[in-house]
């Protein structure tokens, strides 16, 4: 009894004892690697593994090589809260636009990623829907360090966007889809602008010169200064071409495909209708032109049409508009911040691009004067 007791007693020592290596080799393989398990297994300080890791200074090809090899091997993943608290930096970049259903705002992200990535930053990407709501929630997120930097495609140009923005100690750069109007004004960063004033009157002028005197325009938000700069310049180019401006010509709605469809249909419809419709963008463009198709109209023989942005659906269709430089707005703005957030305190600048006239088909249908 004795002996069969001891025994018993044994295997549940030698029970546990396995128990307790495999609870320890679980712990184990959960456990995630630190810098300093890297550091060991390559064979060097923990310096030389935050430097290799983190593209800071000089370290020699072969020892980057090795420390990479051991951070794969170890599934190392960097600690971003502790850097965060080290150094106070996030290595991150937020770029706010207004919104994911134009295809305009593609080609800043990808002008924007590609200089920031260079330079070892990431993207944070934050949609506003176009309202000062929005955009003042990116400008928190940069005053509470969630990010480095912010780069800004906005709308609003209220006084208390503008007061928050003055606020925030680390740098921003603001897009803007017109004539930026905080720009030459002496304020604390750095400005990019897209010149659609320009854009809208040599689309109008366009359609002047191949004989078009009844011209429709599709003209976006009301309540947007965006929108008013186009607006202006429609309204310009008519009154300097001694064209008399109808207020029944002009479709106020929103800048969405959807808008541009019903602004289409009620301009195609009217009993002295439009011969062209300018629109104040490539999405009500495509709205319109579906419009036209849908009520059995033709474009470019029924009624002509511009837009501005030039997507690649209007490259399809043969709708003419406008190269906004969108991708080089990007990245210059990202090199605008990069330079801020390098150390840079030079002044503030404000850089101007001028949108391109793509003349196709949708306006080359040349009307008697």
């Amino acid at each position: 009894m004795r002996g069969l007791g001891y025994h018993a007693d044994t295997g549940g020592l030698e029970e546990n004892n396995l128990q307790d290596t495999i609870t320890k080799t679980k712990e184990t393989v959960r456990k995630q690697a630190s810098i300093t398990d890297v550091a060991r297994l390559a064979g060097v300080s923990v310096g030389t593994v935050s430097h290799a890791l983190n593209s800071v200074g000089y370290v020699k090809q072969e020892t980057k090589e090795k420390i990479l090899r051991a951070a794969k091997e170890l599934n190392y993943v960097p600690n971003r809260a502790g850097r965060i608290l080290k150094t106070s930096q996030t290595k991150l970049v937020m770029l706010a636009i207004p919104d994911t259903s134009n295809e305009i705002y593609f080609g800043m992200i990808e002008g924007v990623q590609n200089e920031i990535k260079a330079l070892g930053y990431s993207l944070l990407l934050y949609y506003t829907n176009g309202e000062m709501e929005g955009e003042l929630h990116a400008v928190k997120l940069l005053q509470e360090r969630v990010v480095d930097g912010l780069i800004m495609v906005h709308f609003s140009y209220d006084p208390v966007l503008l007061g928050e923005i003055e606020r925030c100690s680390q740098p921003v750069v603001l897009l803007g889809m017109c004539n930026h109007l905080w720009a030459e004004k002496g304020y604390g960063f750095d400005t990019v602008s897209i010149d659609v004033y320009s854009g809208i009157y040599s689309a109008v002028r366009h359609l002047i010169k191949i004989g078009h005197r009844r011209i429709g325009y599709l003209a976006g938000r009301k309540d947007t200064e965006v929108y008013r700069q186009r607006f202006e310049a429609y309204r310009d180019a008519l009154k300097d071409s001694g064209i008399e401006y109808r207020e029944q010509y002009v479709y106020w709605g929103d800048w969405t495909q959807m808008g541009g469809y019903s602004g289409g249909r009620i301009l195609y419809q009217m009993q002295e209708r439009p011969t062209a419709i300018c629109a104040s963008n490539d999405l009500q463009a495509i709205g319109c032109w579906e419009a036209v198709s849908d009520l059995g109209g033709k474009i470019p023989k029924n009624i002509a049409l511009t837009g501005l942005d030039n997507l690649n659906i209007c490259k399809i269709l043969g709708i003419t508009s406008f190269d906004m430089k969108e991708n080089m707005m990007g990245t210059e703005a990202a090199r605008h911040l990069m330079a801020r957030l390098g150390g840079s305190r030079g002044d503030y600048q404000n850089l101007y691009f001028r949108p391109e006239l793509q003349v196709r088909d949708s306006s080359l249908y040349t009307r008697e004067a």
